[in-house]
């Protein structure tokens, strides 16, 4: 009868237009945000909405810095600074509880 919540493996903070970035651009901009901004713990995956191409960026709910990070910003402001960014190849780090993340 009682429904167990399920805990959250993962927050989505942000999510922008996938036409103009690569995984290779979005892989460079999380890898940026982990050298300059010391950020950790990101992970992103690409979505159909309306048939439309996004980019979800997501982190642990626990990462009160990353979620503040991207609440500080407008999805365009991050698509930009991705389409910038430079290609970058990346590994993924895979957790027990499924979570997956940018390899530091």
């Amino acid at each position: 009868m009682f429904l167990k919540k399920r805990r959250q493996i993962y927050v989505e903070v942000i999510d922008f237009n996938a036409m103009h970035v690569s995984t290779g651009k979005i892989g460079g901009y999380i890898k940026r945000l982990y050298r300059e901004e010391g950020l950790s713990h990101i992970g992103y995956r690409i979505v159909n909405k309306n048939g439309l191409k996004r980019w979800v960026i997501y982190t642990l709910p626990d990462q009160k810095e990353v979620i503040q990070y991207f609440r500080d910003r407008c999805p365009g402001m991050v698509e930009e600074a991705c389409r910038r960014a430079k290609e970058e190849a990346h590994e993924w780090v895979m957790w027990d509880n499924g979570f997956a993340e940018v390899k530091k």
